[in-house]
Parts: C-alpha cells; structure tokens; sequence
C-alpha cells in the first residue's frame, strides 16, 4: 500500500522523534511522499463558557477579534519558530528545506481533536505517532494517540 501523505503528531517527546523517524523511512520508500509535522498548540478557547465566566466574574474588559486574532497568530508563529529549530536539531536543515518531502503544520485546539481534523482536510493515508508524548499519565497508549486511534479515517501507526 502507498502512503503518499503522511502526517506526524509531533510534541518534541523522545516517543514523537521516534516517529517521525519511522515516516521518514516510510516516505523514503514512496516517490513522492511527503511527511508533515503537525503541532497542535493548545491556545485558549476565548470563547468557551469557562472563560466568559472567569471574565465576567474578574471585571476584564474584552479586547476587540482582530486583535485577539493578531494575539492568536503571534502565538501559533511563536510555537512554529520553536518547532523549526527543534526539527533543525532532529532531522536537518537538508531535510527542512526539501518543501516537496516536508512540511510542517500548526494547528490549535484539543490536540486529539485538531490532528484528525488536520488529517480529514488533507488528504492524509497514514498518521504516524509516538505512544506517550510529554504529557502522558499512564497506560500503555496516551491518552491522544489512543483518541486518535479510534477516531482517524485513515490508518494510524503507533
């Protein structure tokens, strides 16, 4: 089976190196795989209940989307740029900078929840992730790539 697409939940762990290694031998195997490194940053939900409460309840004067948009993307660049200078460490600058065999994606949110997504909008085949990242408790399987497990469209290597 050809896996042309294959996307690495990555959290800097020892367990996330370990798998991206495995879908960089994967991918070297297919002419033209590619492998995206996917980062969910766990930004604020501005909007949940929890945090309207909190807001109402401390008096805090809301700031208008476009800059709580603007605060947004500084973040998720921030999260990127540290991204990149760990996968320099890991993989290379060689590696990096082959846009046709790697890329790297940030995305937001419940991590399990924003890998499927990322997964579901582009076209993924195979997702390959580490089994307990930096904030797994217990069990054999973290809880993200247990939820992932069950819950991808495509096939996921653990």
């Amino acid at each position: 089976m050809k896996y042309a697409n294959i996307l690495v939940p990555y959290d800097r762990s020892e367990s996330a190196k370990r798998a991206l290694s495995t879908a960089l031998e994967i991918a070297a195997d297919e002419d033209g795989a590619h492998v995206t490194v996917f980062f969910a940053s766990p930004v604020p939900e501005f909007e949940s209940a929890q945090f309207l409460a909190a807001e109402n309840m401390s008096g805090v004067v809301r700031i208008p989307p476009e800059e709580l948009a603007a605060m947004q993307k500084e973040y998720l660049d921030y999260e990127r740029g540290l991204l990149v200078d760990d996968l320099k460490d890991f993989v290379g600058e060689a590696v990096l900078s082959c846009a046709d065999a790697f890329r790297i994606a940030v995305g937001q949110g419940k991590p399990s929840k924003a890998i499927i997504d990322y997964a579901e909008h582009n076209g993924v085949d195979l997702i390959v992730m580490g089994c307990r990242g930096l904030n797994a408790v217990a069990g054999m399987l973290g809880s993200v790539s247990y939820a992932v497990l069950r819950n991808a469209s495509c096939p996921v290597l653990i």
